[in-house]
């Protein structure tokens, strides 16, 4: 996988963090945020974890945390936490929206559709308003909505709402770092929901790109100087990278891919990295969830991968996923949690990469 003319990426070194079952966030100062079941938890840089605040309870997938197969059949893990540039805390679960209080508790802001929102999919603009779309099974296809959070956290709205059989739900929500006004929004899942969204106005206003076919269908978007890029999140048809050009709108496909992708980041070295899944579907053809690598978002090499463990059905008992927090992130030092793989179930690792001169 891979083109051999791009500089070739490695992995080093592998180290565990078995007390932080999911990772989220990232500061600029390197605080780390992450959580296990209700507990929020928040570690200085190099420091131990420490409980920040506690998730309220929740019926009934909080009566089965007590043992790894039914957390991961309740899926008692899911959660977001997201801190934005005035270091305001934002936390999801179980189908509300906190903010962390002065006082460590949780204090509840909105409910939204769905339990949580897919990990790294929470973004701030320029102005510090955060966003975020619901993410849900939404068998009915009923409307889906866009929110909008005030820097402060004190107040929120909805900054778009999708009507009924637009779009199944929202994946992600990212700024573009070439176009500072610039958010982009991507949806799924099936034929006439795929697109990419973009708006200059908070959601005010949209664009729409894509047909709707799993060609669009993308999780993590990519930026580049000319182009956004994506690798499909497609059980059902080949998965492929793709790139679409800034200047026309006209998409290019790249290298088939050998199982979906959902989550990614680049890092402050400009390396992009993506996540491939094991999931049921005949577009996946590996047991392995895979660590992706490229310096341009469109061609990518293996750099690791995590075997898929034994329980099974999947669909009760999880895909195997690997994620990674939003935030500042280096490629030298790069945060990973996962779920369903061997070794990388419930706790979290690190990924010290190298990489040959560009």
């Amino acid at each position: 996988m891979g083109n051999r003319s791009s500089p070739r990426i490695w992995l080093e070194s592998l180290s565990w963090d078995r007390q932080a079952a999911l990772l989220h966030h990232v500061e600029p100062a390197g605080v780390r945020w992450a959580t296990r079941h209700r507990q929020v938890l928040r570690a200085d840089p190099e420091g131990p974890w420490e409980i920040a605040a506690v998730f309220p309870f929740a019926a009934p997938r909080d009566f089965f945390g007590f043992s790894r197969p039914t957390a991961r059949a309740m899926r008692a893990d899911k959660a977001n936490i997201y801190v934005n540039r005035q270091g305001r805390v934002l936390g999801v679960r179980a189908g509300m929206v906190y903010r962390l209080g002065q006082d460590a508790g949780l204090e509840p802001l909105f409910p939204i559709q769905g339990d949580s929102v897919l990990h790294g999919g929470i973004c701030e603009d320029r102005n510090g308003w955060v966003f975020l779309g619901e993410y849900f099974i939404n068998p009915a296809r009923g409307p889906v909505r866009i929110w909008r959070i005030a820097p402060d956290m004190g107040s929120y709205e909805i900054a778009h709402e999708f009507g009924p059989c637009e779009v199944r739900h929202i994946h992600g929500i990212y700024r573009d770092p070439y176009d500072e006004e610039a958010l982009w929004a991507t949806a799924g899942d099936y034929e006439g929901e795929c697109y990419l969204y973009r708006s200059q106005d908070g959601f005010r206003t949209l664009e729409r790109f894509g047909d709707g076919s799993q060609r669009y269908r993308a999780v993590r978007l990519y930026f580049t100087p000319d182009a956004v890029t994506w690798l499909t999140d497609s059980q059902m048809e080949q998965n492929y990278a793709c790139r679409m050009r800034r200047s026309n709108g006209s998409l290019e496909i790249g290298q088939p891919l050998e199982a979906p992708t959902w989550y990614g980041a680049t890092t402050r070295e400009g390396l992009h990295l993506a996540f491939t899944t094991v999931e049921p579907g005949p577009a996946v053809r590996r047991n392995s969830a895979a660590v992706l690598g490229s310096w341009d978002g469109y061609q990518w090499q293996e750099i690791h991968s995590f075997k898929k463990d034994s329980w099974r059905p999947m669909k009760l008992f999880k895909y195997g996923v690997i994620s990674c927090p939003s935030g500042e992130l280096s490629a030298r030092s790069f945060p990973i949690s996962g779920e369903g793989l061997r070794g990388l179930d419930g706790v979290s690792a690190t990924l010290h990469l190298a990489w040959e001169a560009r």
